[in-house]
């Protein structure tokens, strides 16, 4: 597997200034929470760093990504890109960087989250949404995930549904079945 600072120079220079600081930001939240929940931190770090690998690339990249790794989008991922960067990114992770299976699935789901999600997962997916880069108010939601992670799962995708809703743009049912799992999880 490739090592941190390996990756970490490779997607420096694969990245706009922008969204490499937006990574690294995500790398520094996520091992705030896997230091909590007990995940390994250079896993984080890996996974952090590389979840928006595939978020620049252009259309003649994406297309031969698609096609090297036989990456399968659905109906719904083909007509939003915001989310298929996340499985090609994953894809790339696998193949490129040899992520583990647990690795690729938080690149994968950092963006729809799921239900049944890893530990790494969560964290990745909850990291990519209170990086210190974003720009609305945190404090809130870095609390309860740092009091209880499933909570966090329940109030990040509840505000992920309804920041989608007020944008009237499509909501992946990946999102809606996170938000389920996780609020009966914790019910």
């Amino acid at each position: 597997m490739v090592k941190y600072e390996e990756l970490y120079e490779e997607i420096k220079h694969m990245l706009s200034e922008k969204r490499f600081n937006h990574c690294e930001g995500v790398v520094r939240r996520a091992i705030e929470y896997a230091e909590i929940y007990d995940v390994d931190t250079e896993t984080v770090k890996l996974a952090a760093i590389a979840h928006d690998i595939a978020k620049e690339l252009t259309p003649e990249q994406e297309e031969e990504v698609i096609a090297k790794y036989n990456v399968e989008l659905d109906d719904f991922e083909k007509e939003n890109h915001n989310l298929f960067h996340a499985k090609l990114g994953a894809e790339i992770c696998r193949n490129k960087y040899g992520f583990t299976d647990d690795m690729v699935n938080a690149v994968k789901y950092h963006t729809t989250g799921r239900p049944e999600m890893s530990t790494l997962e969560k964290v990745i997916y909850l990291a990519d949404a209170t990086d210190e880069n974003r720009k609305y108010e945190q404090d809130y939601y870095i609390n309860v995930i740092k009091e209880n992670i499933d909570k966090g799962m329940v109030e990040v995708s509840k505000w992920v549904i309804n920041h989608l809703l007020e944008k009237e743009r499509p909501i992946h049912m990946d999102s809606i079945n996170c938000y389920n799992y996780y609020l009966n999880k914790i019910s």
